[in-house]
């Protein structure tokens, strides 16, 4: 590609005859519409590759749209193993019609970069290409004509995947982007397996970190025992957002439903307590704000008991503020006001305001 090829994917669109399908490579010519931010120069000549890359997903043609030019190539499906971009990516993004845009972008915890004076433009799980076609498409529905833009993605972030249930430390692992990690050393990873063997069994449900019913679907359920009752981690792999329950069957019921995905719940406990620091709820005992409280002996007479912060982070790392009244829970004992806790969860109990004018 010469000086244009610098790596990533170029995009531009084809002619609007064609409706949907984008060329690939760089185009010379000039921004022609009135109103363009600015005219500029080709950097180089047309041309059009003779095998080129696969980059991003669109629609498929409508019935009676016009085939795609010679040169023009379908947009293809993202395939386990790609690289995509996720939280923290650093990306290079270059713009032809206006290199104020150019530069290294990071993304954010939310998949987003802030182009310049375009603002944030969400890029979530997106590959080179699709990044591409998405910055491309921002850019002409606002400022351009047309817009030939290349993304490539400098520093890929970690994927993840979840291991929850019956292990000593469950929680997000990382994963280098695009790759794998076996059952087995994910199970290493988290520690030791806590339910017993003989009827320890694991589900997994492929890319349930995204989706916020993933405990409820049915998945891949397998035994950590062989046929000849020894124990045995089966020969699974595990890829991005999927996530493993490890839990203790009812005799030879693996159904989802009769599964008690039950374990010891870990909360941390910061603030005007009488002790800080972490408490534990037994596998299978109640674990809510109230039990908290009556393990803890109560409050300090300058705990502000109407505004407890419960920090939770969730599947996607991201964390949640609950602020809980524990006043009210204490006054009549109602389990309607009660709030369950979840392991990992951080109580943070503040200071009660004296006002030295009172």
């Amino acid at each position: 590609m010469g000086a244009c090829a610098g790596g990533g994917v170029s995009l531009r669109a084809a002619p609007r005859a064609h409706g949907l399908g984008f060329r690939v490579g760089a185009v010379a010519g000039r921004a022609s519409r009135q109103g363009e931010r600015r005219d500029q120069p080709s950097r180089c000549a047309d041309f059009v590759p003779s095998s080129p890359p696969p980059v991003s997903v669109v629609a498929p043609l409508a019935p009676g749209v016009a085939p795609l030019a010679s040169g023009v190539q379908e947009i293809t499906l993202v395939k386990a193993g790609d690289v995509t971009i996720q939280p923290d990516s650093i990306l290079k993004v270059s713009v032809r019609e206006d290199s104020a845009l150019d530069g290294s972008y990071q993304v954010n915890e939310i998949s987003a970069i802030q182009l310049g004076y375009v603002g944030p433009v969400f890029l979530h799980n997106m590959t080179e290409g699709q990044a591409a076609l998405k910055i491309k498409e921002v850019l002409e529905s606002r400022f351009f004509n047309q817009a030939t833009v290349t993304v490539q993605i400098l520093r890929a972030s970690y994927d993840k995947i979840a291991l929850q249930g019956r292990v000593s430390s469950p929680g997000i692992i990382k994963i280098g982007s695009g790759d794998r990690i076996s059952l087995n050393d994910a199970l290493l990873r988290v520690g030791n397996v806590t339910a017993p063997i003989k009827n320890a069994r694991i589900r997994i449900v492929r890319g349930g970190l995204l989706r916020a019913v993933a405990s409820n679907e049915p998945g891949e359920i397998y035994s950590l025992i062989d046929a000849k009752g020894n124990p045995e981690v089966p020969d699974v792999d595990l890829w991005n957002n999927d996530i493993a329950f490890v839990y203790a069957s009812s005799g030879n019921n693996n159904s989802p439903v009769a599964i008690a995905e039950k374990a010891d719940k870990d909360i941390l406990v910061l603030g005007e307590v009488k002790r800080q620091g972490m408490y534990r709820f037994a596998d299978g005992s109640p674990a809510t704000l109230m039990h908290l409280i009556f393990n803890m002996g109560g409050f300090p007479a300058y705990a502000n008991t109407k505004a407890i912060k419960i920090i939770r982070r969730d599947d996607q790392g991201l964390e949640h503020e609950i602020i809980a009244d524990a006043s009210l829970i204490l006054e009549d004992g109602s389990p309607e006001r009660d709030i369950p806790l979840e392991h990992g969860d951080r109580v943070i109990v503040p200071p009660r305001k004296i006002s030295i004018f009172n």
